[in-house]
């Protein structure tokens, strides 16, 4: 068995165990939604991005602040790890995703050591890691 195997069953464990149906179908929602928005811009700007985003944070109650400092780190992320200019808006969005997934889990008590081995698993699983 490798790591890679190991993490991807161990983030299922800790989500079976935290989590009940209720917050699995909430977690489904995020996820369909963030795929809607992918739907429905599937060649966004950077300005659309954070046109999203700042809508997002508002509908959450978010201060200004924090949503300019949001996208402002989105986009020295995006950056720093290489994206063109045309990647960048998509990765914006993809880091809002992971965002509210993160938020999710942690608002429903995960750590931040348990968050980081469910977002690993959840990278695995989607782009078709295996344990090999």
């Amino acid at each position: 068995m490798t790591k890679k195997f190991d993490v991807k069953e161990k983030a299922k464990d800790i989500l079976e165990e935290a989590l009940d149906m209720e917050a699995v179908l909430l977690l489904n929602r995020i996820s369909e939604q963030m795929q809607l928005l992918f739907d429905e811009n599937p060649n966004p700007t950077l300005d659309d991005a954070a046109r999203i985003v700042r809508g997002y944070f508002r509908g959450e109650g978010r201060p200004a602040d924090f949503i300019e400092d949001w996208i402002r780190t989105a986009s020295e992320h995006s950056r720093s790890r290489g994206l063109s200019v045309d990647e960048q808006p998509k990765a914006m969005l993809s880091d809002l995703g992971v965002f509210r997934f993160m938020w999710f889990l942690k608002e429903k008590g995960l750590s931040e050591e348990q968050i980081d081995i469910v977002l690993t698993g959840a990278v695995q699983q989607a782009t078709g890691q295996q344990g090999e």
